[in-house]
Parts: C-alpha cells; sequence; structure tokens
C-alpha cells in the first residue's frame, strides 16, 4: 500500500490533493503548510487559498476502495491528534466525525471527540461523548474523566467528584483524576488529605453531606430499548431506539427516560452492565455492514480490489493515458482535456471556470495515477499506449490522411503566419505537433467542394499558445499537392493527395528555358530599381530584395523558389493564383510570370 502514501509525511494519503506539478499530497499537508516548492521536482507551488486545495476525486475514490478501515481509523485518530495540538478544534471535530461515523465503538476516537467538544466548550456534547465511552468500556477510567471534566464545566460539581472518584477507584495512578478531585475539594472549603484512601474517604462524606444521591450517579447499563426483564416487548419504549444510526451514538433522551423509571422497571436489583454494551457492538456493527458493504480483508492487494472501470476517463470511456487532474479535483486524459478546453474553458464534470488553467498550460501527468496503472494493470495500460500509437501512426501519414487546413493559397518557400483560433483547427495543430510531422495541406475554399483540387503542404516553424488557447502558428511552404479523395476527422477536412512535380527538360529545351528563366529574374531585379512613386515600386516597397536566384533550375520538385515568392506578393486574383499553382511545366509557368511583368514594367502611374 507504499503507492498510496503522501510524499510529504510518508502516511497514507487523507484527503488527497494533487498539485500543478502533477504530485499528490495530503490537504492538511499543505493547508497552511509553508510548502513552496514540490518536495518531488522542486517545482514551486503556488497555494493562494481553499479553492487550490481540491481533494483529486478520483484517487479519493480509490483510497476508499484501497484502504482498510484500520489504515483509516489509524490516520484519522493521528490528525485528530496533530490537530488537537495546534488547537485547531473545530478541523480536529470534523475529522473525528468522520472517524466516529466509520467506527462508533472505537473508543480512542471518541476520547479525542470528548476532548474537542471541551475545548470548544460543546459541554453537553462532551458528556454525550464520555457516556458513550462508559457504556462501551465500563472499566476505562478515560471515560469517567471526561465525564467529571465535561460536568464541572455544567457547574455540576458533585455529580463530578462521583466520577472522578470511580476513575480513581479503577486506576489509581491517574493523577489527573486525583488532582481534580483536590481542586474540588479545595474549592468547596474542605481539607485535602494527602493518602489516596483519605481523600476517597473525604470524597464520600462530602457527598453524603450535600445529599447527593451517589446510587443514581453511578454509571449503569441498562437492557435493551423495547425489552422488559421479563423478555417481553415494552410498547411504550419501542418507539425511542437507544441507538442513533446516523453517528452510532446513544440517544440519551431515550435512556435517560429508562433511567428515571430504572426502579419500576426492573426492581432495586443492580443492572447488568455488559447488556447496553452488547447491545451498541450489534447495533454498532449492523451499522458498520450497511454502511461498508464489500469492505475486503486487509491481506488484499489493491489489484484485488480495483478494476479497469476505476481508471476510465469519464470522457473517452478509456484507460487514461497521460491522465491530468484539474484544479477543480477531476482527472481526465490529457489529450481528452485540451479536446473539451478547445471549445470552452470550463470543467467537462463540474462546470467550473478553468480559465487560469488554460492561460497556464500546465498539463502535468497525475504521478499517482500513472505508477498505479503501471503497477497494477502494466498489460493493459501497455495495450492503450500501442492502441494510441496505432492512432498516431495513422494520422502521421501525410499522403493518405493530410490534414487540411481551409484558408487561404500558400506557395513552396513561402512564410504562411495563421491566426489559429477554431476548435478543430486548435485540435489540428496539436496532432500536427504530437505526431512529429508538423505539417499540414493549406488549401483555398471553393464551393461545392469544401476545398479547391490543389493545395500546398506547410510546416509548422513555431507556434505561441496565447493564454485563451488560440495560437498565433509562424509556418512555411514546403510542396505542392493535387486532392485525390476528401473526408473529415474529428471535424476538421483530411484528404488522400499525390505530390506535384514539375516535368524534368534536357537538352536545347532546358537551354531555352534557362535562358527564359535569367530574363525574368533580370526584370523582377529591375522593379526594385523603378523609383519610388511608380506602380511597380509601390507594389515591392516592403520588400528589400527578391530572393537569391538558383543555379540549378530543377533542383527543387516545385521549381525556383522566387518564381513562388513573386506570385505570392502580386495583387492577382486567387484563381489566377491557383492556375500557375497547378502547373507542371515550369517553361509554361515562367511564360505567365512573364507576361504578368510585363505589364507592371510599363511603369504606369
Amino acid at each position: 500500500m507504499e503507492l498510496f502514501d503522501c510524499l510529504c509525511c510518508q502516511q497514507p494519503l487523507w484527503d488527497p490533493v494533487t498539485v500543478p506539478c502533477g504530485h499528490t499530497f495530503c490537504r492538511r499537508c499543505l493547508k497552511g503548510s509553508s510548502l513552496r516548492r514540490c518536495h518531488v521536482c522542486k517545482q514551486r507551488v503556488k497555494i493562494r487559498d481553499a479553492q487550490d486545495l481540491r481533494c483529486n476525486t478520483l484517487l479519493s475514490n480509490l483510497l476508499e476502495k484501497c484502504l482498510s478501515t484500520e489504515t483509516k481509523l489509524t490516520r484519522i485518530t493521528r490528525d485528530v491528534e496533530d490537530l488537537i495540538s495546534l488547537q485547531q478544534y473545530e478541523e480536529a471535530g470534523k475529522i473525528a466525525c468522520k472517524g466516529v461515523v466509520m467506527a462508533p465503538e472505537d473508543v480512542p476516537l471518541r476520547v479525542l471527540r470528548s476532548q474537542v467538544y471541551l475545548s470548544l466548550k460543546q459541554f453537553p456534547e462532551s458528556l454525550r461523548e464520555a457516556e458513550v465511552i462508559c457504556n462501551l468500556q465500563p472499566q476505562n477510567p478515560e471515560g469517567f474523566y471526561r465525564k467529571g471534566l465535561a460536568l464541572i464545566h455544567l457547574e455540576k460539581k458533585e455529580e463530578a467528584l462521583v466520577h472522578f472518584q470511580h476513575c480513581l477507584a479503577l486506576n489509581p495512578q491517574l493523577s489527573t483524576a486525583r488532582h481534580e478531585i483536590e481542586q474540588l475539594l479545595k474549592d468547596s472549603g474542605c481539607p485535602v488529605p494527602s493518602s489516596l484512601e483519605d481523600l476517597l474517604d473525604e470524597v464520600s462524606r462530602y457527598l453524603k453531606l450535600s445529599s447527593v444521591d451517589t446510587a443514581l450517579l453511578q454509571v449503569q447499563t441498562i437492557k435493551p430499548q423495547g425489552t422488559s426483564t421479563n423478555g417481553k416487548l415494552d410498547a411504550d419504549k419501542k418507539t425511542c431506539p437507544l441507538v442513533d444510526p446516523s453517528d452510532g451514538i446513544v440517544n440519551y433522551t431515550a435512556l435517560n427516560q429508562v433511567q428515571m423509571k430504572k426502579e419500576e422497571t426492573y426492581g432495586s436489583a443492580p443492572l447488568d452492565k455488559d447488556i447496553l454494551s452488547k447491545h451498541l457492538k450489534v447495533k454498532a456493527s449492523q451499522e458498520e455492514d450497511e454502511n461498508h458493504t464489500g469492505c475486503l480483508p486487509l491481506n488484499l492487494s489493491p489489484k484485488d480490489l480495483l478494476s479497469l472501470s476505476d481508471v476510465e476517463c469519464s470522457l473517452c470511456i478509456r484507460m487514461f493515458l497521460e491522465p491530468v487532474t484539474t484544479p477543480c479535483g477531476h482527472t481526465f486524459c490529457r489529450e481528452c482535456l485540451e479536446r473539451c478546453m478547445d471549445h470552452q474553458p470550463y470543467c467537462p464534470l463540474c462546470k467550473q471556470s478553468l480559465r487560469e488553467y488554460l492561460r497556464v498550460g500546465c498539463y502535468s501527468v497525475t504521478v499517482l495515477l500513472q505508477n498505479l496503472m503501471t503497477a497494477i494493470f502494466p498489460l493493459e495500460l501497455a495495450e492503450r499506449k500501442q492502441v494510441h500509437l496505432s492512432e498516431i501512426a495513422e494520422l502521421s501519414n501525410l499522403v493518405s490522411n493530410v490534414p487540411i487546413f481551409v484558408c487561404t493559397i500558400a506557395f513552396p518557400e513561402v512564410p504562411c503566419p495563421l491566426h489559429v483560433f477554431e476548435p478543430r483547427y486548435r485540435l489540428m495543430m496539436r496532432r500536427c505537433l504530437e505526431t512529429g510531422t508538423k505539417s499540414f495541406g493549406m488549401c483555398l475554399y471553393e464551393s461545392g467542394k469544401s476545398f479547391s483540387d490543389y493545395g500546398c503542404m506547410l510546416e509548422i516553424l513555431h507556434l505561441d499558445f496565447l493564454p485563451d488557447g488560440r495560437s498565433l502558428v509562424e509556418t512555411i511552404g514546403r510542396r505542392r499537392f493535387r486532392v485525390l479523395q476528401r473526408g473529415q476527422l474529428d471535424g476538421y477536412h483530411k484528404a488522400e493527395i499525390e505530390y506535384l512535380v514539375d516535368k524534368k527538360l534536357e537538352g536545347e529545351e532546358l537551354q531555352e528555358v534557362q535562358r527564359l528563366h535569367d530574363l525574368l529574374y533580370q526584370e523582377l531585379e529591375e522593379c526594385f530599381s523603378q523609383h519610388r512613386g511608380s506602380l511597380t515600386r509601390r507594389i515591392f516597397i516592403h520588400h528589400t530584395s527578391p530572393p537569391p536566384k538558383e543555379d540549378n533550375i530543377q533542383e527543387s520538385p516545385d521549381g525556383p523558389s522566387w518564381c513562388w515568392w513573386l506570385l505570392s506578393v502580386l495583387p492577382l486574383d486567387p484563381t489566377y493564383q491557383m492556375l500557375i499553382l497547378s502547373m507542371t511545366s515550369l517553361k509554361e509557368r515562367l511564360f505567365h510570370l512573364k507576361h504578368i511583368l510585363s505589364v507592371f514594367l510599363q511603369n504606369r502611374s
């Protein structure tokens, strides 16, 4: 069970909180602590208030299944003791109540709860806990001592003396009880003997002079409610249960009613102290069976206690892959959460705003859950990863499964900056990065076809995520392609394509095209030498010079890059640009560009 130990206190986790770095600690270890960096990875941990300490819902459920009741009670008891030492009584009371509901017969926990109630000045509640202890363990002096303390604060000093006296009778070495007796006698003006025997005699004399009926004050147990001495059902009492099923405590309204009539019901015979104790144990056992059905033996491992359904993402209904936990305490696959936040920055389950979480962009894997799956379900986790790798391999096929961004015309070797804000394209960009291809196709919209028959592959050079999930993408054109078949995937377009390659030239035809290429590049340089007021100069005013001329015009399958640069900067109709993009003849493409430049070189203003 070491998997479930807190990384801070090295004890079983209680109210687990997963911090942004992905490590998990007890809520108490984080709350009010001086922790500023994670104990494991040393990453800075920012804790502002209780809103940053939401318990991990999934891990809480797993702990509830895997931790034994004994382990839970041990942890609860330790936490209550620590909180009492820190004088955080309200928090200690809340935790103690959880433990009492879990184990109504746990006397040490009830002793602590009585102490907490006393510190909170809730004296009737403290007395109630002490009475339960006395009934559960009549030979335990702690119950009578706690009962005496509560009675002092309720201004019932004579009754308190009775219980302190009984406490010392059970344990003569209990100095705290003796001190309380001495203080009460001193406050009443009575002598305080030095020997224990004389002290107890003095208490008896004082109580006799005070006309206190010690017989009525002695802690007596009674028979189960609703049963008379002859074993018949008592109709007057059957509607008053002695045990409150909400927290396993005695209903003292009913108890007091029975105690007032004990002489009438049972005569003067002393009551059997074991009867109520046995009754309480039976009721507590029944209550525990109802509330903790399926509570498994301590020798079972987490693998015996958990199933695959316990580690399933609530979005994809598959085993977690790279599980991440949101600030609101819910856990999802990283990819599933990112896809949800593409549409709106809210938790898919509780709808809490995750704008800050989105802005930080820190989606660290929940380490404990990842380790748990690796230890308990290694084969299933390996299979889940293999399925994911197969999906990635399919997405990375840049021939039969090319993602298509429908926007504008892109050209080989020409930069194409993009602003991505649509959810479908956010997903597409992440997948391009995840597959490692960093590439997608760019096509112009065409009515009736969704997008044009020709396009250009773009390679992602840099991507900046904005705080609201949008992104600025720096890309550059690579290869031209023709669309063979269209399709869709998760909202965005995809296509099966074939890449375009210019026809190879040889001999005189190559020399002719080379001369045309050199002449055309010379004309382009003349455009940059035009005076400032000319139309040509105004078109190229934001460009210092054209790309350099290439020596081998057939080195690239798309031809010289300066041709595409020129086509991208000229104010041409997109249909005409698409026509030139689709050409696989360099000679034909150069003739079109020559015609365009001849128009601009007429120096019209």
